[in-house]
């Protein structure tokens, strides 16, 4: 995929109010050995690419002077309430260079798990790899865990080429036991206790 960029010339809150109503998302382009570029983006291209290939997409960008370049979105802004772009900064790729991504994890036959409760407290898992290399994914099946399992980033499998930097103990996944219910506060005996037909009451007056 390719996407169109533009030179950017003017900076601050207004003018990125007044490029993002033109359908343009400001951002910028750096990498090793160059500067920070301000540039703009096509909405619909940017939006594209990031739905199609995720938000650590590798993708070729055209520049104004007709020049092609592989990069890689290193940081995505968005409006919390209404999901839409605010600025998108991009990395160049050299020949053969490593770069550092997250990588999403996914979690197969979670349906498979019937007793406790599956917790996935990690949902990504950083990699250093050549853009070739990069997976879209990682996957764990989950489906014969039982309660007290648990699966780790040692657990995944990366392919030649691919280094997870993360820890090789980090909790990925696990199975909890389901909550204990609470216990019901026990009543008093005396309230709510019908008094028996002819029974004398403490302090009550008989009558001789």
């Amino acid at each position: 995929m390719k996407v169109t960029v533009m030179k950017r010339e003017d900076l601050g809150t207004g003018a990125s109010a007044r490029y993002r109503r033109e359908e343009k998302i400001p951002g910028v382009i750096y990498g090793k050995g160059r500067e920070t570029v301000p540039v703009l983006l096509n909405e619909r291209e940017i939006e594209e690419v990031i739905r199609t290939l995720g938000r650590q997409a590798i993708f070729d960008i055209e520049t104004p002077d007709g020049k092609t370049q592989q990069v890689f979105i290193k940081e995505v802004q968005k409006e919390s309430l209404r999901d839409h772009l605010l600025h998108v900064s991009l990395q160049t790729i050299q020949a053969g260079q490593k770069i550092t991504v997250e990588v999403p994890i996914i979690l197969e036959n979670t349906e498979e798990v019937k007793r406790g409760i599956l917790d996935q407290p990690v949902y990504e898992v950083t990699i250093e790899a050549t853009p070739s290399n990069v997976p879209t994914e990682f996957t764990l099946d989950v489906g014969e865990l039982e309660i007290g399992d648990a699966l780790n980033v040692s657990d995944l499998k990366s392919a030649e080429g691919v280094t997870i930097i993360d820890e090789p103990d980090t909790l990925i996944a696990q199975v909890l036991p389901p909550a204990a219910e609470e216990p019901t506060e026990p009543t008093d005996a005396s309230e709510g206790e019908p008094g028996l037909v002819g029974d004398e009451q403490p302090g009550a007056e008989t009558n001789l």
